[in-house]
């Protein structure tokens, strides 16, 4: 089992997109958290500017299943299966160390970007008002800067555990990827939406779930009400929910678990 973690560290920190995709995430993260506030000091409405903060925590989930991807699609887009066997020939050791390193670089990859983003937004609104807090528009504050490392980092890891599995599941790697990262960002988000339109009851269950997540002392001071708190469900159209919500990160964390079941399945047995 020692044997297998260690390879896969080795391996996973051998890859580029391991080393540069976080850092690429949270500058893309950091950037949208400076519109944001720029985007209050120039007056713009409420909608463009909940955008461009929510929009903030989208590069983490498209960073983890980029890794997670790596994770177990790399070997066969570039035929080293074989090799990895050679050195751990013990699958299950593998599957599991595989699906650790996932879980761990993942919430440190989430916990990074919602970082970056809280800061540039602060950063960015204290610049642009001087400092004067008067000045803010009501609700336009910026958040204390580790609110939302909790939901973003717990949204993360469910993307890269989607991720892992398309990379055993899926032959053809690169257009799978892209597939996932769309149905993460924009997918997950529309169908829990529709969820909470269609299933009230559920979507009290979330809120009396929130509540109790709020009611913990260690976490209370970690999430974030703007990206965590289920949306009241409405009678018409489509209602795409902050993808690192309570009910997004649900569900997606429920289609991650059976495609992570389907393609370690598939991973012993080929």
């Amino acid at each position: 089992m020692i044997a297998a973690f260690r390879y896969e560290v080795r391996r996973l920190g051998s890859l580029r997109g391991t080393r540069r995709v976080p850092g690429v995430a949270a500058v893309v993260a950091a950037g949208l958290g400076v519109a944001a506030a720029l985007a209050v000091s120039a007056g713009a409405s409420e909608r463009v500017v909940a955008l461009f903060r929510l929009g903030g925590t989208l590069p983490a989930l498209a960073a983890a299943v980029v890794m997670g991807a790596a994770a177990s699609g790399h070997e066969r887009h570039h035929g080293m299966r074989y090799v990895t066997l050679a050195v751990v020939p013990r699958r299950a050791w593998l599957t599991l160390a595989k699906t650790t390193c996932t879980v761990v670089v993942c919430a440190l990859t989430g916990a990074l970007v919602a970082l970056a983003a809280a800061l540039g937004y602060a950063l960015a609104l204290a610049w642009a008002y001087a400092g004067d807090r008067t000045l803010i528009p009501d609700g336009a504050a910026a958040d204390p800067v580790v609110q939302g490392v909790a939901p973003t980092a717990a949204a993360a890891v469910a993307a890269g555990v989607l991720g892992l599995a398309v990379g055993w599941l899926a032959r053809w790697y690169r257009t799978s990827v892209v597939v996932a990262v769309a149905v993460v960002v924009l997918g997950t988000p529309l169908a829990a939406g529709r969820l909470l339109t269609e299933l009230p009851t559920v979507g009290d269950g979330l809120a009396r779930a929130e509540q109790s997540l709020r009611d913990t002392p260690v976490l209370s001071a970690l999430l974030n009400p703007r990206i965590l708190t289920a949306w009241p469900p409405l009678r018409s159209g489509l209602h795409p929910i902050p993808p690192t919500s309570l009910a997004a990160t649900s569900l997606l964390a429920l289609v991650a678990l059976v495609g992570l079941v389907a393609g370690a399945v598939k991973w012993q047995r080929g």
